[in-house]
């Protein structure tokens, strides 16, 4: 059996309460800008990068990481040239 402190009985004060609402409140959240808007933020800034999550069979991913190692990129940058390249060739 652990020992453990007593709590602390005191109750709060409302002005701790009303100072905890608003630090709150004053935390607004970012707005998020739209893909499209990001791609339009003109030349020289990248767009950010979405997370895409993909479902693979086992030895095509395979595959795939073996065709990374050997340019000596990782997956992901491999699967983005492979599909960039693709795309440019007309397919799709």
């Amino acid at each position: 059996m652990a020992i453990a402190r007593k709590p602390n009985s005191k109750p709060k004060s409302p002005a701790d309460d009303a100072a905890a609402d608003a630090f709150i409140a004053g935390a607004a959240k970012p707005a998020a800008a739209p893909i499209a808007a990001a791609e339009e933020a003109g030349e020289g800034s990248e767009p950010r990068k979405s997370p895409v999550m993909l479902r693979f069979d086992r030895a095509l991913l395979a595959k795939v990481d073996a065709a990374a190692k050997r340019r000596g990129i990782s997956r992901s940058a491999w699967i983005q040239f492979t599909v960039s390249r693709a795309l440019d060739a007309g397919e799709g």
